[in-house]
């Protein structure tokens, strides 16, 4: 990825393809990746570590419309770092994400998902897909940290349903 002096990512950021990524859908507008946030919630509920590959800096507040970073998980004390692409853009550039959002809604007759899905504003996609030999289930645990911040609901790769925190958690359980 080629990044300004501020990390962010300078070229085009696109919608990755559902069946690829689990997808959150936030209320919260910023593309802001706040790392110490992210890694406080990883530790404290998930006991896992996060970091940024390359560091993002907000100078006077701002943060680009779209963004995308390398976030390395660590699920497990002494285990290995597990890179997951995770790519962020506005809602309205991610038609696709929305409307697997909503089918996943309607799958389980509403529950209050389909009020969070219509209240989004930021489209959040994690790659479901790791290298050989890194932990599978980092980004489904990657998921879950971020839904916990962002208060979001979780699209799996390929939709069909969708879950908050709860739901990846049963899910982690299962890895």
């Amino acid at each position: 990825m080629d990044v300004d002096r501020n990390g962010w990512v300078i070229t085009r950021v696109e919608p990755l393809p559902v069946s690829r990524v689990y997808t959150l859908l936030a209320a919260d507008p910023s593309a802001r990746f706040d790392v110490a946030l992210w890694a406080h919630k990883a530790r404290t509920f998930f006991g896992a570590a996060l970091e940024l590959e390359q560091p993002k800096a907000y100078p006077s507040g701002e943060a680009p419309a779209s963004d995308a970073a390398v976030v390395e998980v660590k699920r497990k004390a002494g285990g290995a770092k597990t890179r997951v692409l995770v790519v962020t853009l506005p809602v309205e550039e991610a038609p696709e994400a929305r409307l697997a959002a909503e089918a996943g809604a309607a799958a389980i007759g509403g529950a209050g998902m389909d009020v969070l899905v219509q209240r989004a504003r930021r489209v959040w996609q994690i790659v479901s897909e790791v290298a050989d030999g890194e932990d599978p289930a980092a980004p489904l645990a990657l998921a879950a940290i971020l839904a916990s911040v962002f208060l979001a609901p979780i699209v799996p790769p390929g939709g069909g349903t969708i879950f908050g925190v709860k739901g990846a958690r049963e899910r982690l359980g299962l890895a």
